[in-house]
């Protein structure tokens, strides 16, 4: 589903009977987005988009973050995932990540947040509030399995090597 500007043409013999949806480059919303809301409009409640923050267009990984926030305070279970890393939004409901101990993660912010809490990492936090421009979240380790816990704001745990989230 997609412009498939990016796709080989034709497509490879392996992914000949797929079915495919194409629109044009031309659009208001990225390929992503519309996946997301296909899957949504089939039922889907949970969804992992593969290839998300890879490749070599930075503002397509970023989008996938804005998307997975929205569609998460949607009721909607996203992650993001592309082999190196594993990308995971925030909420004031603990969320627990099987980390293994020594993988490093990162909690990136897309808005100031109140009452973070950090538990399981090298440098806990215990109901810490930030400014968006705070970098303290950047680069933890985690000592085993890490719960995270956010009362406000939106904020995505970044893990690294997706061998390492379960």
């Amino acid at each position: 589903m997609g412009d498939f500007d990016s796709a080989p043409q034709p497509p490879p013999v392996a992914l000949a009977g797929v079915k495919r949806e194409t629109f044009p480059s031309d659009k208001d919303k990225t390929d992503g987005e519309l996946a997301i809301e296909a899957a949504i409009a089939l039922g889907a409640t949970q969804i992992t988009l593969v290839g998300a923050l890879g490749g070599p267009r930075s503002d397509h990984a970023f989008a996938h973050f804005i998307l997975a926030l929205r569609y998460f305070r949607q009721g909607i279970e996203v992650a993001l995932i592309d082999g190196a890393e594993s990308a995971f939004p925030l909420s004031a409901k603990p969320r627990r990540f099987e980390l293994e101990p020594g993988a490093q993660f990162s909690i990136l912010k897309f808005s100031a947040v109140r009452g973070l809490t950090i538990d399981g990492a090298k440098w806990p936090l215990a109901n810490v509030d930030l400014p968006f421009t705070s970098i303290l979240t950047q680069s933890n380790e985690a000592a085993g399995p890490v719960i995270v816990t956010l009362a406000e704001g939106d904020a995505m745990l970044l893990a690294q090597a997706d061998r390492n989230v379960r």
